[in-house]
């Protein structure tokens, strides 16, 4: 994952070579970070949601999901761990995510 920009209140991440997360609210917080809520689309994905969401290009895609962080430490860089949904289904799996910086 990288942090790629903000775009006001929302941090855009990247991962892959097409993927991204909209995470509400994230946006310029660097201390006393706590759990946010967000989306990831892709290009395409095991499943098509019945609904779209906004894509990276700003098309709509109907490949995606919700995304839930919470970060560990109170200040940045922090560990984080988030859980991942299909759709707006129930989460089906929890990542956790060390942070690199330069």
């Amino acid at each position: 994952m990288v942090y790629q920009e903000d775009r006001n209140k929302t941090a855009v991440w990247r991962y892959g070579s097409d993927g991204v997360i909209f995470i509400d609210g994230l946006a310029g917080v660097f201390n006393d970070r706590g759990s946010y809520n967000g989306y990831w689309v892709q290009k395409s994905s095991s499943v098509r949601c019945d609904t779209y969401r906004e894509g990276a290009d700003g098309k709509p895609t109907y490949h995606w999901g919700r995304f839930k962080v919470t970060f560990i430490d109170s200040k940045f860089p922090s560990r984080w761990k988030a859980d991942i949904s299909l759709c707006d289904r129930k989460p089906v799996m929890t990542l956790n995510g060390t942070p690199v910086t330069q």
